[in-house]
């Protein structure tokens, strides 16, 4: 057996001439696995790569990433070296401040559950920012089927008009998470409801005055909440 059965690292046999050449890929291939962070899912290579910049290789790669999807791909001097990733393992995506995980044929959200029948429970978010000169509405949605646990308010650039104070929530109850946001930058809320609540329905969430009207300002939602899929492919 030439190397390791998980990993593939190279083992150094009796009486082999320079054993650092070996003994050095091992660490290479170490220093891709243990602990991964890379910085992005990426089918191109980047423009200009540090010796050590780690990349998940996308499903449509190209250039010198061609022929390697979604394996890793560790610059080092002198080029790309690309590593096959094990099933189950997981890396933190920095252009994602995420963390992903390999199922055996794909890169997916890392899940609380993960099973090969297709069942998963994962903890997800999204932001958006709302542009109150425009309107009055998050621009993305919370997904039919999933169970918010917060959201999180910030006030970008100040909300202007007769408002004092808003809520944010959604049709029906406009306060459901959270009412009183003060109006100057950095006015901040985290909107926990008593209990998760959970939608049947793709939902936008809504910013409304406790009093007056808005005439502008920038505020940044975002929302933490559970997607669940039962055990099947499709």
């Amino acid at each position: 057996m030439s190397q390791t059965a998980r990993l593939g690292l190279p083992y150094i046999v009796s009486g082999q001439a320079q054993k650092e050449v070996t003994h050095n890929e091992g660490l290479n291939k170490l220093d891709a696995f243990v602990t991964p962070v890379v910085a992005d899912i990426a089918d191109s290579p980047p423009g200009s790569p540090a010796a050590g910049d780690l990349y998940i290789v996308g499903s449509s790669p190209s250039g010198d990433f061609t022929g390697h999807a979604n394996q890793l791909a560790q610059y080092q001097t002198g080029g790309w070296v690309f590593y096959a990733p094990f099933k189950w393992m997981d890396a933190v995506v920095e252009s994602l401040d995420s963390r992903m995980a390999y199922d055996g044929s794909a890169w997916v959200p890392f899940g609380l559950i993960m099973r090969d029948g297709g069942e998963y429970m994962r903890v997800l978010r999204w932001q958006d920012d709302v542009d109150l000169s425009l309107g009055d509405e998050t621009a993305m949605l919370i997904p039919n089927r999933s169970t918010v646990l917060a959201v999180n308010t910030r006030v970008m650039e100040a909300v202007t008009g007769t408002v004092t104070s808003f809520g944010v929530g959604v049709s029906g109850d406009t306060s459901r998470y959270g009412n009183g946001i003060g109006t100057g930058a950095d006015s901040t809320n985290i909107g926990l409801t008593y209990h998760p609540v959970s939608y049947y329905s793709d939902t936008p969430l809504l910013l409304t005055p406790d009093a007056g009207s808005f005439t502008g300002g920038l505020v940044r939602i975002n929302v933490q909440y559970l997607a669940f899929r039962g055990p099947w492919h499709w």
